[in-house]
Protein backbone atom coordinates (compact mmCIF):
# COMPACT_ATOMS: atom_id res chain seq x y z
CA UNK A 1 0.00 0.00 0.00
CA UNK A 2 1.15 3.52 -0.74
CA UNK A 3 -0.25 7.03 -0.89
CA UNK A 4 -0.62 8.90 -4.17
CA UNK A 5 -1.85 12.30 -5.37
CA UNK A 6 -4.15 11.70 -8.33
CA UNK A 7 -6.71 13.38 -10.58
CA UNK A 8 -9.81 11.51 -11.74
CA UNK A 9 -9.97 11.47 -15.53
CA UNK A 10 -13.15 9.46 -16.11
CA UNK A 11 -15.67 6.97 -14.74
CA UNK A 12 -15.46 3.29 -15.65
CA UNK A 13 -18.61 1.19 -16.33
CA UNK A 14 -19.14 0.26 -12.67
CA UNK A 15 -19.07 3.92 -11.63
CA UNK A 16 -15.61 4.07 -10.05
CA UNK A 17 -13.38 6.98 -10.93
CA UNK A 18 -10.24 6.28 -12.99
CA UNK A 19 -6.86 7.96 -12.52
CA UNK A 20 -3.43 7.18 -13.98
CA UNK A 21 -0.14 6.89 -12.13
CA UNK A 22 3.18 8.07 -13.52
CA UNK A 23 3.98 4.53 -14.63
CA UNK A 24 0.77 4.50 -16.70
CA UNK A 25 -1.15 2.10 -14.49
CA UNK A 26 -4.84 2.76 -13.80
CA UNK A 27 -6.21 3.31 -10.30
CA UNK A 28 -9.94 2.83 -9.63
CA UNK A 29 -11.43 5.01 -6.90
CA UNK A 30 -15.02 4.46 -5.67
CA UNK A 31 -17.18 7.50 -4.90
CA UNK A 32 -15.02 9.89 -6.93
CA UNK A 33 -15.96 12.30 -9.75
CA UNK A 34 -14.25 13.50 -12.91
CA UNK A 35 -11.89 16.35 -12.08
CA UNK A 36 -11.45 15.38 -8.43
CA UNK A 37 -7.91 15.88 -7.15
CA UNK A 38 -7.39 13.42 -4.32
CA UNK A 39 -4.88 11.94 -1.95
CA UNK A 40 -5.58 8.21 -1.92
CA UNK A 41 -4.22 5.04 -0.40
CA UNK A 42 -3.55 2.60 -3.24
CA UNK A 43 -4.11 -1.14 -2.77
CA UNK A 44 -3.25 -3.86 -5.29
CA UNK A 45 -5.49 -6.94 -5.28
CA UNK A 46 -4.55 -10.50 -6.23
CA UNK A 47 -5.43 -9.83 -9.86
CA UNK A 48 -3.03 -6.90 -10.00
CA UNK A 49 -5.80 -4.28 -10.13
CA UNK A 50 -5.10 -1.03 -8.27
CA UNK A 51 -7.84 0.50 -6.13
CA UNK A 52 -7.71 3.77 -4.28
CA UNK A 53 -9.30 4.72 -0.95
CA UNK A 54 -9.86 8.46 -0.54
CA UNK A 55 -7.83 9.97 2.27
CA UNK A 56 -8.30 13.65 1.39
CA UNK A 57 -10.25 15.71 -1.13
CA UNK A 58 -7.80 18.34 -2.36
CA UNK A 59 -10.05 19.78 -5.07
CA UNK A 60 -13.54 18.79 -6.18
CA UNK A 61 -14.44 18.16 -9.81
CA UNK A 62 -17.23 20.16 -11.46
CA UNK A 63 -19.65 17.19 -11.37
CA UNK A 64 -19.24 16.42 -7.67
CA UNK A 65 -22.23 17.31 -5.45
CA UNK A 66 -23.32 16.55 -1.92
CA UNK A 67 -25.16 13.20 -1.92
CA UNK A 68 -28.87 13.41 -0.98
CA UNK A 69 -28.59 10.46 1.42
CA UNK A 70 -26.80 10.87 4.78
CA UNK A 71 -25.74 7.19 4.68
CA UNK A 72 -24.06 7.35 1.28
CA UNK A 73 -20.46 7.48 2.46
CA UNK A 74 -20.73 4.22 4.42
CA UNK A 75 -23.64 2.37 2.77
CA UNK A 76 -22.80 0.14 -0.19
CA UNK A 77 -26.28 0.28 -1.74
CA UNK A 78 -25.67 3.17 -4.17
CA UNK A 79 -22.60 4.07 -6.22
CA UNK A 80 -23.35 7.46 -7.78
CA UNK A 81 -25.20 9.85 -5.47
CA UNK A 82 -22.16 12.16 -5.45
CA UNK A 83 -22.46 13.01 -9.16
CA UNK A 84 -24.54 15.95 -10.44
CA UNK A 85 -27.78 15.07 -12.17
CA UNK A 86 -26.48 16.16 -15.56
CA UNK A 87 -23.18 14.37 -15.09
CA UNK A 88 -24.98 11.22 -13.93
CA UNK A 89 -27.33 11.18 -16.91
CA UNK A 90 -24.57 11.92 -19.42
CA UNK A 91 -22.46 9.09 -18.00
CA UNK A 92 -25.33 6.58 -18.09
CA UNK A 93 -26.17 7.37 -21.71
CA UNK A 94 -22.47 7.25 -22.50
CA UNK A 95 -22.31 3.64 -21.29
CA UNK A 96 -24.84 2.68 -23.94
CA UNK A 97 -23.28 4.80 -26.68
CA UNK A 98 -19.82 3.37 -26.06
CA UNK A 99 -21.10 -0.22 -26.05
CA UNK A 100 -22.82 0.36 -29.39
CA UNK A 101 -19.78 2.15 -30.85
CA UNK A 102 -17.49 -0.76 -30.04
CA UNK A 103 -19.85 -3.16 -31.84
CA UNK A 104 -20.49 -0.70 -34.68
CA UNK A 105 -24.23 -0.69 -34.10
CA UNK A 106 -26.00 2.50 -35.21
CA UNK A 107 -29.68 3.11 -34.33
CA UNK A 108 -31.78 4.96 -36.88
CA UNK A 109 -33.46 6.93 -34.07
CA UNK A 110 -32.61 7.42 -30.42
CA UNK A 111 -35.71 8.10 -28.35
CA UNK A 112 -35.72 10.35 -25.31
CA UNK A 113 -34.38 8.47 -22.28
CA UNK A 114 -36.55 7.85 -19.24
CA UNK A 115 -35.04 8.48 -15.82
CA UNK A 116 -37.02 7.01 -12.95
CA UNK A 117 -36.97 9.24 -9.83
CA UNK A 118 -35.75 8.36 -6.36
CA UNK A 119 -38.10 6.77 -3.80
CA UNK A 120 -39.44 4.43 -6.49
CA UNK A 121 -37.70 1.08 -6.06
CA UNK A 122 -40.16 -1.62 -5.00
CA UNK A 123 -37.80 -4.55 -4.26
CA UNK A 124 -34.73 -4.75 -2.06
CA UNK A 125 -32.59 -7.00 0.15
CA UNK A 126 -31.67 -5.80 3.63
CA UNK A 127 -28.78 -7.10 5.68
CA UNK A 128 -29.70 -7.80 9.31
CA UNK A 129 -27.61 -8.40 12.42
CA UNK A 130 -29.22 -9.65 15.63
CA UNK A 131 -26.74 -8.78 18.38
CA UNK A 132 -26.42 -10.88 21.52
CA UNK A 133 -27.69 -7.92 23.60
CA UNK A 134 -30.96 -7.88 21.63
CA UNK A 135 -30.12 -4.88 19.45
CA UNK A 136 -30.99 -5.23 15.74
CA UNK A 137 -29.13 -3.57 12.87
CA UNK A 138 -30.96 -3.44 9.53
CA UNK A 139 -29.61 -1.77 6.42
CA UNK A 140 -27.11 -2.49 3.65
CA UNK A 141 -23.60 -3.91 3.64
CA UNK A 142 -20.81 -1.40 3.31
CA UNK A 143 -18.96 -1.46 -0.01
CA UNK A 144 -16.92 -4.68 -0.47
CA UNK A 145 -17.47 -5.74 3.18
CA UNK A 146 -19.98 -7.63 5.29
CA UNK A 147 -20.27 -4.77 7.81
CA UNK A 148 -23.78 -3.33 7.97
CA UNK A 149 -24.67 0.35 7.75
CA UNK A 150 -27.93 0.63 9.74
CA UNK A 151 -30.45 2.95 8.08
CA UNK A 152 -33.98 4.12 8.81
CA UNK A 153 -34.69 5.90 5.53
CA UNK A 154 -33.48 4.90 2.06
CA UNK A 155 -33.36 7.44 -0.76
CA UNK A 156 -34.24 4.95 -3.49
CA UNK A 157 -36.97 2.85 -1.85
CA UNK A 158 -40.70 3.35 -2.32
CA UNK A 159 -42.51 4.74 0.76
CA UNK A 160 -44.13 1.41 1.70
CA UNK A 161 -40.78 -0.38 1.99
CA UNK A 162 -39.11 2.61 3.61
CA UNK A 163 -41.73 2.62 6.37
CA UNK A 164 -40.95 -1.01 7.08
CA UNK A 165 -37.29 -0.35 7.89
CA UNK A 166 -37.97 0.75 11.45
CA UNK A 167 -41.37 -0.82 12.07
CA UNK A 168 -40.12 -4.37 11.43
CA UNK A 169 -37.39 -4.27 14.11
CA UNK A 170 -39.53 -5.31 17.13
CA UNK A 171 -40.68 -8.41 15.23
CA UNK A 172 -37.14 -9.32 14.18
CA UNK A 173 -36.16 -9.33 17.84
CA UNK A 174 -38.76 -12.06 18.35
CA UNK A 175 -37.87 -14.00 15.21
CA UNK A 176 -34.09 -14.07 14.84
CA UNK A 177 -31.44 -15.90 16.81
CA UNK A 178 -29.11 -13.78 18.92
CA UNK A 179 -25.65 -13.12 17.52
CA UNK A 180 -26.59 -14.19 13.99
CA UNK A 181 -26.77 -12.45 10.62
CA UNK A 182 -29.78 -12.71 8.35
CA UNK A 183 -31.16 -11.08 5.23
CA UNK A 184 -34.64 -9.90 4.34
CA UNK A 185 -35.86 -9.65 0.79
CA UNK A 186 -38.89 -7.34 0.53
CA UNK A 187 -40.93 -6.37 -2.49
CA UNK A 188 -44.18 -4.72 -3.48
CA UNK A 189 -46.45 -5.92 -6.26
CA UNK A 190 -49.28 -3.62 -7.30
CA UNK A 191 -50.79 -3.21 -3.84
CA UNK A 192 -49.20 -5.95 -1.73
CA UNK A 193 -45.99 -6.55 0.17
CA UNK A 194 -44.09 -9.80 0.72
CA UNK A 195 -40.93 -10.57 2.66
CA UNK A 196 -38.55 -13.52 2.52
CA UNK A 197 -36.30 -14.05 5.55
CA UNK A 198 -33.05 -15.96 5.06
CA UNK A 199 -31.24 -17.02 8.21
CA UNK A 200 -31.58 -18.81 11.54
CA UNK A 201 -34.86 -18.30 13.33
CA UNK A 202 -34.90 -18.30 17.13
CA UNK A 203 -36.33 -21.80 17.39
CA UNK A 204 -34.67 -25.01 18.53
CA UNK A 205 -33.45 -27.55 15.96
CA UNK A 206 -35.10 -25.59 13.13
CA UNK A 207 -38.60 -26.34 14.38
CA UNK A 208 -41.18 -23.58 14.12
CA UNK A 209 -42.40 -23.30 17.68
CA UNK A 210 -45.46 -21.42 18.84
CA UNK A 211 -43.56 -18.24 19.70
CA UNK A 212 -42.14 -18.03 16.17
CA UNK A 213 -45.51 -18.60 14.56
CA UNK A 214 -47.13 -15.97 16.79
CA UNK A 215 -44.42 -13.43 15.89
CA UNK A 216 -44.92 -14.13 12.18
CA UNK A 217 -48.69 -13.78 12.51
CA UNK A 218 -48.32 -10.48 14.37
CA UNK A 219 -45.81 -9.19 11.81
CA UNK A 220 -48.12 -9.97 8.90
CA UNK A 221 -51.19 -8.50 10.58
CA UNK A 222 -49.62 -5.36 12.06
CA UNK A 223 -47.57 -4.35 9.00
CA UNK A 224 -50.13 -5.57 6.44
CA UNK A 225 -47.79 -8.05 4.77
CA UNK A 226 -49.53 -10.41 2.38
CA UNK A 227 -46.96 -13.20 2.59
CA UNK A 228 -44.01 -14.07 4.82
CA UNK A 229 -41.58 -16.79 3.76
CA UNK A 230 -38.42 -18.23 5.28
CA UNK A 231 -35.46 -20.23 4.08
CA UNK A 232 -32.39 -21.52 5.84
CA UNK A 233 -28.97 -20.23 4.83
CA UNK A 234 -27.27 -22.02 1.94
CA UNK A 235 -30.56 -23.34 0.61
CA UNK A 236 -32.73 -22.26 -2.32
CA UNK A 237 -36.08 -23.57 -1.13
CA UNK A 238 -38.37 -21.04 0.53
CA UNK A 239 -41.05 -22.11 3.00
CA UNK A 240 -44.22 -20.00 3.17
CA UNK A 241 -44.85 -19.27 6.83
CA UNK A 242 -47.86 -16.99 6.42
CA UNK A 243 -50.04 -16.16 3.43
CA UNK A 244 -52.84 -13.82 4.37
CA UNK A 245 -53.78 -13.47 0.72
CA UNK A 246 -52.43 -14.68 -2.60
CA UNK A 247 -49.45 -12.53 -3.63
CA UNK A 248 -50.19 -11.54 -7.23
CA UNK A 249 -49.00 -9.19 -9.95
CA UNK A 250 -51.18 -7.82 -12.74
CA UNK A 251 -49.60 -7.87 -16.20
CA UNK A 252 -52.17 -6.55 -18.63
CA UNK A 253 -54.81 -9.29 -18.89
CA UNK A 254 -52.74 -11.71 -16.84
CA UNK A 255 -53.05 -12.03 -13.06
CA UNK A 256 -49.92 -13.88 -11.98
CA UNK A 257 -49.70 -15.60 -8.55
CA UNK A 258 -46.03 -15.09 -7.75
CA UNK A 259 -43.85 -17.59 -5.83
CA UNK A 260 -41.73 -16.19 -2.98
CA UNK A 261 -38.99 -13.84 -4.20
CA UNK A 262 -40.08 -13.86 -7.85
CA UNK A 263 -38.34 -11.32 -10.08
CA UNK A 264 -40.27 -8.18 -11.02
CA UNK A 265 -39.04 -5.04 -12.71
CA UNK A 266 -37.52 -2.93 -9.90
CA UNK A 267 -39.89 0.04 -10.37
CA UNK A 268 -43.48 0.45 -11.52
CA UNK A 269 -42.53 3.37 -13.77
CA UNK A 270 -39.74 1.36 -15.37
CA UNK A 271 -42.08 -1.57 -16.03
CA UNK A 272 -44.62 0.75 -17.63
CA UNK A 273 -41.95 2.26 -19.87
CA UNK A 274 -40.75 -1.15 -21.07
CA UNK A 275 -44.28 -2.41 -21.72
CA UNK A 276 -45.15 0.80 -23.57
CA UNK A 277 -42.09 0.41 -25.79
CA UNK A 278 -42.94 -3.20 -26.64
CA UNK A 279 -46.59 -2.50 -27.40
CA UNK A 280 -45.74 0.63 -29.40
CA UNK A 281 -43.43 -1.44 -31.60
CA UNK A 282 -46.14 -4.06 -32.10
CA UNK A 283 -48.74 -1.44 -33.03
CA UNK A 284 -46.33 0.29 -35.41
CA UNK A 285 -44.94 -2.68 -37.32
CA UNK A 286 -47.47 -5.53 -37.03
CA UNK A 287 -50.58 -5.17 -39.18
CA UNK A 288 -51.85 -8.76 -39.06
CA UNK A 289 -55.13 -8.98 -37.13
CA UNK A 290 -54.22 -11.96 -34.97
CA UNK A 291 -50.42 -12.22 -34.90
CA UNK A 292 -48.44 -14.86 -33.08
CA UNK A 293 -45.79 -13.70 -30.63
CA UNK A 294 -42.84 -15.39 -28.95
CA UNK A 295 -41.97 -13.98 -25.53
CA UNK A 296 -38.48 -15.26 -24.71
CA UNK A 297 -37.13 -15.23 -21.15
CA UNK A 298 -40.74 -14.45 -20.28
CA UNK A 299 -40.46 -14.58 -16.51
CA UNK A 300 -43.89 -14.47 -14.92
CA UNK A 301 -45.52 -12.83 -17.93
CA UNK A 302 -44.64 -9.12 -17.77
CA UNK A 303 -44.95 -8.78 -21.56
CA UNK A 304 -47.08 -11.83 -22.35
CA UNK A 305 -50.01 -10.43 -20.37
CA UNK A 306 -50.05 -7.33 -22.59
CA UNK A 307 -49.21 -9.02 -25.90
CA UNK A 308 -52.18 -11.38 -25.57
CA UNK A 309 -54.49 -8.40 -26.13
CA UNK A 310 -53.22 -8.36 -29.74
CA UNK A 311 -52.69 -12.03 -30.52
CA UNK A 312 -51.53 -15.40 -29.22
CA UNK A 313 -48.33 -15.79 -27.21
CA UNK A 314 -45.82 -18.57 -26.72
CA UNK A 315 -43.93 -17.74 -23.53
CA UNK A 316 -40.54 -19.45 -23.04
CA UNK A 317 -38.70 -19.51 -19.72
CA UNK A 318 -36.15 -21.85 -18.10
CA UNK A 319 -37.34 -21.17 -14.52
CA UNK A 320 -39.70 -23.90 -13.35
CA UNK A 321 -41.32 -21.50 -10.86
CA UNK A 322 -42.00 -18.95 -13.59
CA UNK A 323 -43.52 -21.57 -15.89
CA UNK A 324 -45.78 -22.80 -13.10
CA UNK A 325 -46.81 -19.21 -12.40
CA UNK A 326 -47.66 -18.60 -16.05
CA UNK A 327 -49.54 -21.88 -16.36
CA UNK A 328 -51.67 -21.06 -13.32
CA UNK A 329 -52.34 -17.51 -14.49
CA UNK A 330 -53.27 -18.18 -18.10
CA UNK A 331 -56.89 -19.26 -17.60
CA UNK A 332 -58.65 -18.81 -20.92
CA UNK A 333 -56.03 -16.48 -22.39
CA UNK A 334 -54.21 -17.40 -25.60
CA UNK A 335 -50.86 -17.93 -23.87
CA UNK A 336 -48.87 -21.14 -23.95
CA UNK A 337 -46.08 -21.51 -21.37
CA UNK A 338 -43.02 -23.55 -22.38
CA UNK A 339 -40.18 -24.56 -20.05
CA UNK A 340 -36.99 -24.28 -22.07
CA UNK A 341 -33.38 -23.27 -21.52
CA UNK A 342 -32.85 -20.84 -24.37
CA UNK A 343 -29.12 -20.63 -23.69
CA UNK A 344 -28.67 -24.34 -24.37
CA UNK A 345 -31.54 -24.77 -26.81
CA UNK A 346 -32.52 -21.50 -28.52
CA UNK A 347 -35.53 -21.42 -30.83
CA UNK A 348 -34.33 -22.50 -34.26
CA UNK A 349 -34.85 -20.60 -37.52
CA UNK A 350 -37.55 -23.12 -38.41
CA UNK A 351 -39.36 -22.65 -35.09
CA UNK A 352 -39.10 -18.87 -35.37
CA UNK A 353 -40.72 -18.87 -38.82
CA UNK A 354 -44.25 -19.02 -37.37
CA UNK A 355 -43.97 -15.74 -35.41
CA UNK A 356 -44.76 -12.19 -36.47
CA UNK A 357 -42.77 -10.77 -33.56
CA UNK A 358 -40.25 -11.93 -30.98
CA UNK A 359 -39.63 -10.14 -27.68
CA UNK A 360 -36.65 -11.14 -25.57
CA UNK A 361 -35.55 -9.86 -22.18
CA UNK A 362 -32.67 -12.09 -21.04
CA UNK A 363 -30.52 -11.93 -17.90
CA UNK A 364 -27.41 -9.73 -17.92
CA UNK A 365 -25.44 -12.28 -19.94
CA UNK A 366 -27.69 -11.54 -22.91
CA UNK A 367 -29.01 -13.96 -25.53
CA UNK A 368 -26.08 -14.59 -27.88
CA UNK A 369 -27.21 -18.03 -29.05
CA UNK A 370 -30.80 -16.92 -29.57
CA UNK A 371 -29.77 -13.71 -31.31
CA UNK A 372 -27.71 -15.76 -33.78
CA UNK A 373 -30.78 -17.84 -34.68
CA UNK A 374 -32.91 -14.71 -35.01
CA UNK A 375 -30.30 -13.14 -37.28
CA UNK A 376 -30.84 -16.00 -39.76
CA UNK A 377 -34.63 -15.91 -39.44
CA UNK A 378 -37.32 -13.93 -41.26
CA UNK A 379 -39.20 -12.72 -38.16
CA UNK A 380 -40.57 -9.29 -39.14
CA UNK A 381 -40.15 -7.65 -35.71
CA UNK A 382 -37.73 -8.25 -32.86
CA UNK A 383 -37.78 -6.22 -29.63
CA UNK A 384 -34.69 -6.68 -27.47
CA UNK A 385 -34.56 -5.56 -23.82
CA UNK A 386 -31.48 -5.71 -21.63
CA UNK A 387 -30.09 -4.31 -18.38
CA UNK A 388 -26.55 -4.74 -19.73
CA UNK A 389 -25.53 -2.39 -22.58
CA UNK A 390 -22.54 -4.57 -23.47
CA UNK A 391 -24.48 -7.80 -24.01
CA UNK A 392 -27.24 -5.81 -25.73
CA UNK A 393 -24.71 -4.35 -28.17
CA UNK A 394 -23.25 -7.78 -28.87
CA UNK A 395 -26.69 -9.27 -29.60
CA UNK A 396 -27.71 -6.19 -31.61
CA UNK A 397 -24.61 -6.57 -33.78
CA UNK A 398 -25.61 -10.16 -34.58
CA UNK A 399 -29.08 -8.99 -35.61
CA UNK A 400 -27.89 -6.08 -37.76
CA UNK A 401 -25.20 -8.19 -39.43
CA UNK A 402 -28.00 -10.63 -40.27
CA UNK A 403 -30.00 -7.93 -42.05
CA UNK A 404 -32.11 -6.34 -39.33
CA UNK A 405 -32.42 -2.57 -38.96
CA UNK A 406 -32.24 -1.09 -35.50
CA UNK A 407 -35.16 1.29 -35.88
CA UNK A 408 -35.23 2.81 -32.40
CA UNK A 409 -33.19 2.69 -29.23
CA UNK A 410 -34.31 3.91 -25.83
CA UNK A 411 -32.68 3.95 -22.41
CA UNK A 412 -34.73 3.47 -19.24
CA UNK A 413 -32.81 4.18 -16.06
CA UNK A 414 -34.76 2.44 -13.33
CA UNK A 415 -31.66 1.45 -11.33
CA UNK A 416 -31.34 4.81 -9.59
CA UNK A 417 -27.81 5.80 -8.49
CA UNK A 418 -26.36 2.51 -9.72
CA UNK A 419 -24.19 1.56 -12.68
CA UNK A 420 -27.00 -0.40 -14.39
CA UNK A 421 -29.22 0.93 -17.18
CA UNK A 422 -31.98 -0.69 -19.22
CA UNK A 423 -31.89 -0.63 -23.02
CA UNK A 424 -34.76 -1.30 -25.47
CA UNK A 425 -34.11 -1.84 -29.17
CA UNK A 426 -36.69 -2.31 -31.92
CA UNK A 427 -35.45 -4.29 -34.95
CA UNK A 428 -37.24 -4.93 -38.23
CA UNK A 429 -36.49 -6.76 -41.47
Amino acid sequence: MREELIEIKGLEPRGDGVAYLEDGRSVYVPRSAVGDKLRVKVHENKQGILRGSILEEIERGADRVEPPCPYFKSCGGCQLQHISEQGYRTWKLGLVQEALRIRRVVPEEILDPIFVPAHSRRRTSWAVKMHSNGHVDIGYNQQRTHSITPINDCTILCPELNDMLTSIIPYLKRLLRNGRNASIFAQRSDTQTEILITGDLASKRGEMDLKIMEAIADLGQDLDIARISWRAKDTHTARVMLERESFTKQYGRLTAPLPPGTFMQPTAMGEQALVKAVMSAVETYITKKKPRFADLFAGSGCFSGHLVARGSVDAFEFSEDAIQTLSKAVGGLAIQAHERNLFERPLSVKELSSYEAVIFDPPRAGAKEQAAELADSKVPLVVAISCNPRSFARDAALLTEGGYRLRTLQCVDQFVYSSHVEVIGVFTR
